[in-house]
């Protein structure tokens, strides 16, 4: 299994489409829509690929608007999400399902819980989430904090500083190894947890994260653009109006996570009342996505079996 897996596609009512695939077991009716990270692309859902066929459960990861061979869409608010979702999910007559956000997938997963009915949407699962940014920035780092705030007044000048840095990597098949290394000295400047989850990192999450970063900017720098303003604006909801029943939202977090600090995955376990809050003090951002990934699938795949 690789994560040059072909991506599928589906034309949303609007004429946009939206590019997906599927990853662990594709036969399952047991389904968790995946929402990858900031800046990456469905082929980060590889993460999930090995956990997701050893529990049964198949894993369709989501390319949002602008994002791959998704169509960009033009001012689109975080709210405009969960339709797009419901649209893929009625397409694949997937009745019930699970949803599990990384890192900047978490506001999606929100944003799904919140318009989405719980005859559908069923539990709710997120990996050193990102929550809104007024809960406070502290403990992130400025490069990251710096992003959101240029991306308020120009969302276009923060996509092309990215796609600038990895531009020709990033659309050549033939420079993936060039991206690997590139994201590996990036990493050398984070917290030891991560360097060490890079390291010894499996030939799935390597992949997984090369992959989904070169598919950010597949086609161009406007997508990944647009995402850091959404994440800074006003998501069209507060968190403390999530209705959650006990056992249906789980969030992980790393106590040295510098990425999304902790301080914050706090202050938004203590509004999203009912959803359970497990922190790994010695994790990090990323050395959290490789410990937890196993535990959150099947976290995930006994929500949907007891809905």
């Amino acid at each position: 299994m690789t994560s040059s897996i072909a991506a599928d596609l589906l034309t949303l009512p609007d004429g946009r489409v939206i590019s997906y695939a599927v990853y662990g077991n594709r036969d399952s009716v047991r389904t968790i829509f995946y929402h990858h990270g900031f800046p990456s692309s469905h082929e980060e859902g590889l993460i999930c690929h090995d956990a997701a066929q050893q529990h049964g459960l198949r894993v369709i990861s989501v390319d949002r608007p602008g994002i791959a061979a998704s169509t960009y869409q033009p001012q689109r608010q975080l709210l405009d999400w969960p339709a797009d979702l419901l649209a893929l999910a009625d397409n694949l007559k997937v009745d019930r399902f699970a949803v599990l956000g990384v890192s900047g997938g978490a506001p999606y997963v929100l944003a799904c819980w919140y318009r989405i009915p719980r005859s559908r949407c069923v539990g709710l699962g997120i990996i050193c989430g990102l929550f809104p940014t007024n809960l406070g920035l502290s403990g992130m780092l400025l490069s990251t904090r710096a992003l959101f705030w240029t991306a308020q007044w120009s969302p276009w000048i923060v996509g092309r500083l990215m796609d600038f840095g990895i531009r020709s990597t990033a659309r050549s098949t033939e420079k993936l190894k060039t991206l690997e290394q590139a994201l590996g000295e990036l990493v050398k400047f984070r917290p030891k947890k991560d360097v060490d989850a890079w390291e010894n990192a499996s030939h799935n999450l390597r992949e997984a994260l090369v992959g989904g970063l070169r598919g950010a900017f597949q086609n161009g720098p406007d997508g990944a653009g647009w995402e850091a303003r959404v994440y800074g604006s006003d998501w069209g909801f507060n968190l403390d109006e999530l209705t959650i029943e006990p056992g249906r939202m789980v969030i992980w977090h790393g106590g040295k996570d510098v990425n999304v600090p902790v301080a914050m995955a706090t202050k938004a376990a203590k509004l999203l009342r009912n959803a359970e809050l497990r922190i790994s003090e010695d994790h990090a951002h990323m050395s959290i996505i490789a410990a937890k990934t196993d535990e959150a699938i099947q976290t995930l795949g006994r929500m949907i079996d007891t809905a």
